[in-house]
């Protein structure tokens, strides 16, 4: 997987919270794509899906969010949702300080609990400063906080229709593995699995 952060797995995961399951999987000097290769295997998709918002760079992070997000709206969406979700993807295609800044209000408005809401703050969390524009201090945002942010947004969406979780979850990771082997992840027409929306 050519376009994933890490080589080793200790790097990816340092700071993250794996499940006990997760832990147990993870030998030494593992690499990430094995530990990952390994948690799939095992089912725990959860920490798979942890694992690669941190491993993917910032960019391919945010994109999956937003494919995910974007998968699991509702047929009628809240014109919030819609706005946070453009937001991100803008910033995707043309990641400039301006476009990600543009991010953080229309996650705010949602709360910062829905996946567009967490797609969007995963691009906000990408670089820069996280004090507003007209502050004298920059605040730098921590390294994992996007790839934290994009996996947020992945698990509510699989999260958004209960009794599909497993699938929904196994669904993302096939467009996460697209995107870490250099593709789009627009897989399956870049829907989540069971979906119904457009």
């Amino acid at each position: 997987m050519p376009k994933l952060r890490f080589a080793r797995a200790a790097e990816a995961v340092a700071g993250m919270e794996l499940s006990p399951e997760a832990k147990a999987l993870m030998a030494p000097n593992a690499g990430t794509a094995a530990l990952l290769k390994a948690l799939i295997a095992a089912e725990l998709y959860a920490d798979a899906i942890r694992l690669l918002g941190m491993a993917l760079p910032r960019r391919e992070a945010v994109w999956w969010g937003c494919l995910a997000a974007r998968g699991a709206l509702p047929p009628e969406p809240k014109p919030a949702d819609i706005a946070a979700l453009e937001a991100a993807e803008a910033w995707v295609y043309r990641p400039t300080e301006e476009n990600r800044r543009a991010c953080f209000a229309p996650a705010e408005a949602m709360g910062f609990e829905t996946a567009c809401a967490y797609a969007a703050l995963a691009a906000f969390w990408s670089g820069g400063s996280l004090a507003p524009p007209d502050a004298a201090v920059v605040v730098p945002p921590g390294d994992g906080l996007t790839g934290t942010a994009a996996a947020a947004a992945v698990l509510i969406a699989a999260a958004a229709v209960p009794k599909e979780v497993l699938a929904r979850q196994r669904a993302t990771l096939v467009q996460a593995l697209d995107i870490a082997n250099g593709g789009s992840g627009m897989v399956g027409g870049g829907k989540v699995a069971g979906d119904k929306a457009g």
